[in-house]
């Protein structure tokens, strides 16, 4: 008897708990951004404080906006600063962008490193020590090739790591639909999933890591971590670089600056592959969070309360107030506070995207395979990775025009 109670009443006791804690992460992705976007700005150093910064770009092909988001890191009001792309291979399309840039902007020191040399099984961790042998600064701040940024945004940045405490400073960013129902859901992914869900998790727990939207960070912190190489091998190497500061003593400071990553995903399995990618990574690195995970799926949770309810009146119901819920704080946070507001067609695809996302979440656990970059890889239980399809030759190492040795003159070039 009892056991017929329990499998009578578990399902539904298992279902309320989703329904509920969904609806509590939902009003805390509100708070989240409240206390977030209301944290006072801290005093900005003087202009002879202001330290020299680094930016490191690391490239591989034509991104969609390339050159316009690559330009905003060009324009940035800051007195002593220099930029530094990198490429593994001679030929990559991304290289006449960036001698545009050059010619562009004579008067921002702008480096191009060229070196195909591979240090580990993450080849953008392999871009960037070879980039970094170009750095002039103290200061390195590390954001991807897809990022654009206002011209305040290495200020900002300055004015966290003022804070000797601080070890990494990072910061959410928002995602640039360039058309496509695939990238509409990509972007859904980061401006309601990714981005609320960082607001919550301050709410509840120390920040441990850090974005590869942007990392900035000091050369005495980068050395005790172990340098670049130390997450050769991690797939998710921003997420490491952050932990190990944080490891070190250091506090990880989220900033309440919003940056930008333009998406063209193209393709349903290119979506499909970068979800699963992101999937992975979060289960292989946080393995109890990503299974706590699922908790949060409301749109999930209201539709198996409408099966195991028969699609009752009460069922419909809660699914109306969880779904009109999910929604609101949806449309709200990414307009108001991420900076990416949604259409009413944007915001009722939130609802795909939540059942794209929950089957997602399963498929993670079926594997630890991922696409990256056009190579396949399978995630160790510790974070580091495996190539698993056939190798690549290394590259000789090459400079571009400015191609020079930090010893020498930084005089733009």
């Amino acid at each position: 008897m009892q056991t017929q109670l329990l499998i009578h009443y578990l399902p539904q006791a298992v279902i309320g708990l989703g329904l509920a804690v969904s609806a509590w992460y939902y009003c805390m992705t509100y708070v989240g951004a409240r206390l977030l976007f209301r944290k006072p700005a801290s005093s900005m150093p003087g202009e002879s404080e202001l330290p020299g910064i680094t930016v490191l770009k690391p490239l591989k092909g034509l991104e969609a906006d390339l050159l316009q988001n690559l330009a905003t890191f060009c324009r940035q009001d800051y007195p002593s600063f220099q930029v530094v792309f990198g490429v593994a291979d001679a030929d990559d399309p991304a290289i006449p962008v960036v001698r545009q840039l050059q010619a562009e902007f004579p008067h921002v020191r702008i480096d191009l490193v060229i070196d195909g040399r591979i240090h580990g099984t993450n080849y953008k961790v392999s871009n960037l020590h070879n980039m970094d042998k170009a750095s002039l600064h103290d200061v390195i701040v590390i954001a991807d090739s897809d990022i654009r940024v206002a011209p305040d945004y290495l200020r900002r940045l300055a004015q966290e790591l003022a804070d000797p405490s601080v070890g990494v400073v990072t910061c959410l960013y928002r995602a640039v639909n360039t058309g496509g129902l695939p990238t509409l859901l990509e972007s859904l992914f980061i401006n309601v999933d990714f981005g609320p869900s960082i607001l919550v998790a301050r709410l509840v727990e120390k920040t441990r890591y850090a974005f590869g939207a942007t990392m900035a960070l000091r050369r005495k912190v980068l050395n005790e971590i172990g340098g670049l190489l130390s997450v050769g091998n991690c797939l998710a190497d921003d997420y490491f670089i952050g932990n190990r500061a944080e490891a070190r003593g250091y506090r990880i400071a989220i900033s309440n600056m919003v940056v930008e990553t333009v998406l063209a995903v193209g393709s349903w399995k290119r979506l499909l592959d970068h979800q699963l990618r992101w999937a992975r990574t979060y289960r292989s690195v946080r393995r109890g969070g990503y299974f706590a995970l699922i908790l949060t799926h409301g749109t999930l949770w209201a539709l198996l309360n409408l099966l195991w309810n028969g699609f009752g009146p009460w069922s419909w119901v809660v699914a109306g107030a969880l779904l009109t819920l999910r929604l609101a704080t949806a449309k709200v946070v990414a307009g108001r506070y991420l900076g990416a507001p949604l259409t009413w067609p944007e915001t009722f695809a939130v609802l795909l995207k939540d059942v794209l996302g929950s089957s997602v979440w399963f498929l993670a656990f079926l594997g630890d395979a991922v696409q990256w970059s056009g190579h396949a890889f399978r995630v160790q239980s510790d974070g580091s990775m495996v190539r698993i399809d056939s190798g690549v030759a290394a590259a000789q190492p090459a400079y571009g025009r400015t191609a020079k040795q930090p010893d020498e003159s930084t005089a733009s070039a």
